[in-house]
């Protein structure tokens, strides 16, 4: 799966790319996206190609009316320009806005949580889940929110 974590205004994920059922991960992929309108999301799913699909389907307006198919297994934290948090959990629909100093979602979310109730930044949370958590790799990429 993997990790994404937002904290004081960043949000943090691994790299590392999903294989599919039974396979190696072929390499890393981008699970953190800057929409068009500013807004940025962070997403995590254990289906080839989800987290892209979502992202577009985002940044061309979310209108769940337009979504094909059953609803999209995923998780995703999602910051709005004027820094409202939202979270999606398999679902078009979104809870929110969320208030909290930090969150994270994903395989590695426990890991990187516990990182930061101890102090640790966004970006440090997504590595000590790298650490930890088999499904949580590659290099750590960042964005600011703000």
């Amino acid at each position: 799966m993997s990790t994404v974590v937002y904290r004081d205004g960043i949000l943090a994920a691994d790299s590392r790319a999903y294989g599919g059922h039974g396979q190696d991960s072929p390499g890393e992929k981008r699970k953190i996206h800057r929409l068009s309108d500013g807004t940025v999301v962070g997403i995590t799913s254990g289906v080839l190609g989800m987290g892209e699909r979502f992202a577009a389907w985002l940044d061309a307006g979310g209108d769940p009316f337009t979504w094909t198919g059953s609803d999209p297994d995923l998780r995703a934290i999602i910051i709005k320009p004027g820094g409202e948090m939202f979270l999606a959990d398999d679902g078009l629909y979104f809870s929110g806005p969320i208030r909290c100093d930090h969150y994270a979602i994903g395989s590695g979310a426990s890991y990187a949580m516990g990182a930061m109730a101890m102090g640790a930044s966004a970006v440090q949370a997504v590595h000590v889940a790298i650490a930890h958590d088999c499904h949580s790799g590659g290099r750590v990429r960042a964005i600011s929110v703000r």
